[in-house]
């Protein structure tokens, strides 16, 4: 098959590429496999990031890449972008707040608490507070504020780094210039929800540009009584041409939250006196960010050239209020079995936790990083072979000062100072990647290095006077993709690439300055699939995939323990196979109007391997056993019907499989709540739309959780319930 290649030469083009192919959903699958149109290829220019997908073709970027197109994004009608990305197979996402404030991202089996196992970037650039040495996600960019999403597995996840264990989401803004020039979006509904968002964007011709400006207000309860948020959010985006074919970016966002949260689960006493109860009224949690990128591209006779230079600052204080662990006798009454702040809560039979009235503690959080970063990439042909070689490095600095001070009180701010550390990181990252297409074939190779230096100092430590120490560590990482095309309605693709993950500072630093001797996560995965076209209505596209991991990193609180540190979980092994299917209705009965779209992940396999022992009874061998939070299968099912013209109705039904809650996968639930099995759970949403063309506006009716089903999503720290049933209302005008 002949490859089929489009290259921008300026950002105007970007503005009309980046929203063509209409409704294209999850695998952006609409004609990859066959039944070419105009419309079929797409590029993406994004800072640090080039995605190149050939819908009539292979996918040769050395790697499976999944595209929620702008059109899809905005179908799903999402509340959080949850829903967005449990749309694209072989990604889990487990539900924490119901509104997306903190995310929790896992894939093909991996761990997903705070998304750590996965790299988050928006528009190329990581969103961790601290990429390389503290990746949780803390912060999450609000749906409102994206435009589509691109989820990379296997070996194209090199070109990026440092984390390319699980998988890189990449988070889409919006491009001056693209859609409507005003987008303005009312919502109100049910836990006192209420949201309103305005988008304005144009070109400028006199500069060869465009500007765009993006804001949003927030504020609504959140999963359970007693929890709530108000938030802000807002973006600037410009471009404008510099001279013959060079081009600057420039990007600045702001995020602030208020929160009424806790971090405290449930106890299996408490959950069923009320599964949406929230004892710990006092706990809030704040959010600042501040970010920006730069952005240069330059279009020359050997090659296009990009450097970008970023920057983002973190502020997050929690104030959580101290415990109290009580035991409901069988009279009724209660008593205090101890006043304990910390994450167990022991398993005595009734026991609940309930606020201390004279303790709180802040967790207070300060993070910065900033980094350039310049890539090269160019295309040719010697003889039959048309090869394209890309090239990167990156310079990243990042640092990091956790502080908690101690109150006396359940709404006290101040008081005794228990924790003040200071953790720097720099790393040094470069790639390589050359490709070389070949009639139907294709071949990618590639290899990244890592080199990564930690510091940390505890300034409580040594009587007052400090303590630190440093250490580094780095890899080698490589890979290798085979795409192969017989015919224009299938293509296979396979490839085999290694894992790389770097501790985080403080689990290779202790506070008193001593290296601890805990490996990077290294894993050898690989990937084999197929993508077809049946009878020009259905695009199918199924991905066999297999993780060995030689060390997981999983955490204690994770497995159900009572640890806060990481551990070596030692070798793991992970395999299952991705599907997903698009059937539109209307090639087989033209007027009918409808699709059906889904995606599926069956994961069979994800045990501990080799010599293994659990972390809540170190003498109990747990060789063999499933992983903590890794379902056995996770289904996404929608199906699109517009019986008129103006009107569209969509329903979508979400299915996730039993999750064990602990290492030694514990059947029955515990008293604290934290050991046991999940259940699995199916909820129903539904979106209904109708438009008014000549008034330029939409009204939109969105249903989550229609039959109010109440389940479990975690027991990592105490259950904690999924989100009850929301009707929105909302209209929308764009012009």
């Amino acid at each position: 098959m002949a490859a089929r290649c489009c290259r921008l030469r300026g950002v105007r083009e970007l503005c009309v590429l980046a929203v063509v192919v209409g409704s294209v959903y999850g695998e952006g699958m609409g004609d990859k496999a066959g039944g070419a149109r105009e419309d079929s290829v797409r590029v993406y220019r994004l800072p640090s990031v080039e995605v190149t997908e050939e819908l009539g073709g292979m996918v040769r970027a050395g790697g499976r890449i999944t595209v929620v197109a702008p059109q899809r994004f905005e179908a799903v009608r999402a509340m959080s972008v949850e829903e967005v990305l449990r749309t694209v197979a072989g990604v889990v996402v487990r539900p924490e707040d119901g509104l997306g404030l903190r995310v929790n991202i896992g894939m093909r089996g991996l761990p997903p608490t705070r998304s750590k196992k996965v790299l988050v970037l928006e528009d190329g650039v990581p969103i961790a507070p601290a990429p390389y040495g503290y990746p949780e996600l803390y912060y999450h960019p609000p749906v409102e504020r994206l435009w589509g999403v691109e989820v990379v597995t296997g070996g194209a996840q090199i070109l990026y780094g440092p984390h390319t264990v699980g998988g890189v989401v990449n988070y889409v803004t919006p491009v001056p210039g693209a859609g409507p020039r005003w987008h303005v979006r009312a919502l109100g509904g049910e836990g006192h929800l209420w949201s309103l968002f305005g988008r304005y964007g144009t070109l400028v011709p006199e500069s060869g540009g465009g500007i765009l400006l993006q804001g949003l207000y927030k504020q609504g309860q959140l999963n359970r009584k007693n929890t709530g948020v108000r938030l802000g959010d807002g973006l600037v985006k410009a471009w404008t041409r510099l001279g013959e074919g060079q081009q600057v970016l420039v990007k600045v966002d702001a995020y602030n939250e208020v929160s009424q949260v806790t971090y405290a689960g449930l106890t299996q006493a408490q959950f069923e006196e009320d599964p949406f109860q929230n004892p710990f009224v006092h706990d809030t949690f704040a959010v600042e960010r501040y970010a920006g990128q730069l952005r240069w591209e330059w279009q020359t006779a050997v090659g296009q050239f990009w450097l970008v230079g970023y920057g983002a600052y973190l502020q997050r204080d929690w104030w959580r209020q101290g415990s109290l662990i009580r035991q409901r006798l069988p009279d009724g009454s209660d008593t205090l079995v101890s006043a304990d702040n910390s994450a167990d809560p022991g398993n005595y039979p009734g026991v609940r936790v309930l606020p201390d009235p004279h303790r709180a503690d802040g967790r207070l959080r300060r993070y910065w990083f900033a980094g350039v970063e310049g890539r090269w990439h160019h295309e040719f042909t010697l003889g039959t072979v048309s090869h394209r070689v890309s090239a990167g490095v990156r310079l990243h600095g990042e640092r990091q000062h956790r502080y908690q001070i101690r109150a006396q009180t359940a709404v006290g701010r101040t008081g005794e100072i228990v924790e003040d550390n200071w953790r720097w990181g720099t790393a040094l990252g470069a790639f390589v990647q050359e490709q070389f297409l070949w009639r139907q074939w294709a071949l990618t190779v590639g290899i990244r290095g890592e080199g990564i230096r930690y510091r940390r100092l505890n300034v409580l430590g040594n009587a007052g006077e400090g303590v630190g120490g440093w250490t580094q560590l780095g890899a080698v990482i490589p890979a290798v993709g085979v795409t192969f095309a017989p015919v224009e309605q299938w293509v296979f693709f396979t490839g085999l690439y290694a894992g790389f993950a770097p501790p985080r500072v403080e689990d290779v630093i202790d506070n008193s300055g001593r290296v601890i001797e805990l490996e990077p996560e290294r894993s050898w995965n690989w990937e084999f699939g197929v993508r077809a076209r049946l009878l020009s209505a259905l695009a199918l596209e199924v991905t066999a995939f297999r993780l060995q991991f030689r060390n997981q990193i999983i955490p204690a609180t994770l497995a159900g323990g009572v640890l806060a540190t990481l551990t070596n979980a030692g070798r793991t092994l992970h395999q299952g196979l991705e599907f997903s299917a698009e059937l539109d209705g209307n090639r087989i009965l033209p007027g009918s109007a409808l699709r059906v779209l889904s995606s599926a992940l069956w994961l069979p396999v994800a045990r501990y391997e080799g010599e293994r022992y659990s972390i809540l009874e170190p003498q109990r061998r747990i060789t063999g056993n499933r992983l903590p939070y890794a379902p056995e299968y996770t289904l996404s099912v929608g199906v699109e019907w517009k019986p008129w013209q103006q009107v569209r109705v969509q329903l979508v039904a979400t299915s996730v499989g039993a999750q064990w809650g602990d290492d030694l996968n514990t059947v029955e639930p515990t008293p604290n709540g934290r050991q046991g099995r999940v259940a699995p759970y199916t909820v129903f949403d539904g979106t209904l739309e109708w438009e008014l063309p000549s008034w330029h506006v939409g009204l939109i009716v969105v249903g989550k959780n229609l039959l109010n089903r109440v389940y479990i999503v975690d027991r990592s720290r105490g259950i904690l319930p999924g989100m009850p049933r929301r009707i929105s209302v909302g209209l929308e005008w764009k012009w």
